[in-house]
C-alpha cells in the first residue's frame, strides 16, 4: 500500500503565529491556494481510502482534494485519532511567543528533552506516538496479501512506485521481489501525526525517547507531499519512504493580496 501523506494547509493562525491544538481554525486565504495546488496534483490519483483528522484544517484540505476528484464528501473517512496533539487546552489561541514568555525555564527544558512531559490538560509526545502508531498499524492492516501466483501480477515495487523512488530507507529498506497489487492511502493530518508516522516507518522513534527536540528534524510543511510504501502482510513485510516533504506543487506560490475591504486603514 501507498501512503499519500499530506500536512493541511496554512491556517489563520498557522499565519498569525498562534497555538492551535484543536481548535477549528479554518484555514487562510494562502492555506485555501495551497489546498487547490495538491488537489490538482493529486486530481488523477486512485485512492481506495481517504483519510482524515476531523480538525477543520484538514478536512477542507482533503476535502479540495476529493471535490477535485469528482468524488463525493462521503467517500472521505474521518478519525478521530488522526487529531492534533493537544499541548494544553489553556493554551490554545495564545501567540507561541506569550506561551513561552510563560513557561518556566523548567517547562522548557523538559519540553525540549522528556517526550513523556506533559501539561494537565494536555498530551505528552509519548501519548501522541502511542495513537499514532496504533493509527499507522490500523491503516496498514488494509495492505495487500502478496500474490499467489507472481506470474499473474505486475512488480508494484518496479511499476508502480508513485513520485519516483528518492530515498529508500527503514526497518527493510531491500524491497522483495514479490508480486504485490498495490493499494493506496490518503491521509491529511497534522505536522506531528505524519513526522510520527514517517519516523515509525523509519524505525527512528527512539531518537524522539531519547530527546524530544529530535522531532523537528522532520520537517513536514503545509500542503506538502510524502509518500510511504508499506505492506504488513506479505511473508516479508517493509517499509519504504519514497517521497518526504515534496512541496514543488506549491513552488511561486504568494499569499493573495487583500480586498480594498479587508486592507489596513
Amino acid at each position: 500500500m501507498y501512503f499519500y501523506l499530506v500536512r493541511h494547509g496554512q491556517s489563520l493562525w498557522n499565519a498569525s503565529g498562534r497555538h492551535q491544538g484543536w481548535q477549528d481554525v479554518p484555514l487562510s486565504p494562502l492555506g485555501e491556494l495551497q489546498a487547490e495546488r495538491i488537489a490538482q496534483r493529486l486530481k488523477s490519483q486512485t485512492f481506495d481510502y481517504m483519510f482524515t483528522s476531523p480538525i477543520k484544517r484538514c478536512y477542507d484540505t482533503a476535502a479540495a482534494i476529493i471535490q477535485a476528484q469528482g468524488r463525493p464528501l462521503e467517500d472521505l473517512t474521518v478519525r478521530e485519532t488522526l487529531k492534533e496533539a493537544r499541548l494544553s487546552a489553556e493554551l490554545e489561541g495564545l501567540a507561541e511567543k506569550e506561551i513561552l514568555r510563560r513557561w518556566t525555564p523548567e517547562q522548557k527544558r523538559l519540553f525540549r528533552e522528556d517526550y513523556s512531559f506533559k501539561f494537565p490538560d494536555g498530551e505528552s509526545v509519548k501519548e501522541v506516538m502511542a495513537r499514532m502508531v496504533e493509527e499507522f498499524q490500523a491503516i496498514a492492516a488494509l495492505s495487500e496479501e502478496a500474490s499467489p501466483n507472481p506470474e499473474e501480477e505486475p512488480d508494484a515495487s518496479a511499476d508502480n512506485d508513485p513520485e519516483g523512488s528518492q530515498v529508500a530507507t527503514g526497518r527493510d529498506a531491500a524491497v522483495p521481489k514479490t508480486q504485490i497489487p498495490q493499494k493506496s492511502a490518503l491521509i491529511v493530518a497534522h505536522r506531528i501525526n505524519l513526522q510520527l508516522f514517517i519516523l515509525y516507518a523509519m524505525d527512528a522513534l527512539d531518537s524522539i525517547v531519547r530527546y524530544q527536540g529530535n522531532i523537528d528534524r522532520m520537517e513536514i510543511s503545509n500542503c506538502a507531499l510524502s509518500v510511504l510504501e508499506v505492506n504488513l502482510k506479505g511473508k516479508q513485510p517493509y517499509y519504504r519512504l519514497l517521497t518526504v516533504n515534496d512541496m514543488t506543487h506549491l513552488t511561486g506560490l504568494t499569499p493573495p493580496k487583500p480586498s480594498a475591504e479587508e486592507a489596513p486603514k
